[in-house]
C-alpha cells in the first residue's frame, strides 16, 4: 500500500468515525482501527486527532475555495450564477454534513483555529456576493441577505432538521427569486 493510499484511508476513516461518535468521544486507536493501520503509522501522517480533523476542514474549504473561483468566472446572469454557486456549494456541504455538525456544534465555539478557518471561508464567500453584486447601490446588504439566508439552509436545513439536498436547492431558488425581485 503506497503512502498516499495509507494517508487516505487515514482521513476517511476519521471522517467515518468523527461521523458516528463525534470529535470528542473519538480516539486516535478508533481511527486506526478503522483504517486497518498501526497507531505509529497514524503519527506518521498527523500529529493528533484535531491535527486530522483540521487537514479534514481545510480540504473542505479548499474545495470551497475551489467553487468560488470556478464560478467567478462564469458568464452568467446574476440568477444563474447563484444558482450554480449555491448548488455546488450546497452539495459539497451536505456531503460532509456529519463533520459541519461536529465543526459547528462542537468544535468552533471553543478553538481559536477553528473559528479562524470559519472566518476565513466565510469572508471567501462574502467577497464572492460582493463582486457578483458590485454594480448594486446596497452591495453589501443584498451580501448579508444571501450570506444569512445561505447560513440559515446550512444549520438547519442540513445540520439540524436533515433535509434532502433536492428540497434544499429547491428552497434556496425560491429565495433567490425573492431576494432578487425585491431589488427590481
Amino acid at each position: 500500500m503506497s503512502q498516499s493510499d495509507t494517508k487516505q484511508r487515514l482521513i476517511n476513516s476519521a471522517i467515518k468515525i468523527f461521523s458516528e461518535k463525534g470529535f470528542f468521544n473519538t480516539k486516535v486507536s478508533d481511527i486506526v482501527k478503522d483504517a486497518g493501520v498501526a497507531q505509529g503509522t497514524f503519527y506518521i501522517y498527523f500529529k493528533s486527532k484535531e491535527d486530522i480533523f483540521i487537514y479534514i476542514i481545510e480540504t473542505i474549504t479548499a474545495q470551497i475555495e475551489n467553487i468560488i473561483k470556478e464560478n467567478k468566472s462564469l458568464n452568467l446572469p446574476i440568477d444563474k450564477k447563484l444558482e450554480k454557486f449555491n448548488s455546488e456549494l450546497f452539495s459539497l456541504l451536505y456531503k460532509y454534513k456529519n463533520i459541519g455538525r461536529i465543526f459547528f456544534f462542537q468544535l468552533l465555539c471553543i478553538d481559536e483555529k477553528f473559528k479562524n478557518i470559519f472566518l476565513q471561508t466565510n469572508k471567501k464567500i462574502s467577497q464572492f456576493y460582493l463582486e457578483l453584486f458590485k454594480e448594486y447601490k446596497e452591495k453589501e446588504l443584498i451580501t448579508d441577505l444571501f450570506m444569512g439566508f445561505g447560513k440559515r439552509l446550512f444549520e438547519f436545513s442540513i445540520l439540524i432538521e436533515d433535509k434532502p439536498l433536492e428540497e434544499i436547492l429547491t428552497e434556496y431558488k425560491k429565495g433567490i427569486k425573492v431576494i432578487l425581485g425585491g431589488l427590481k
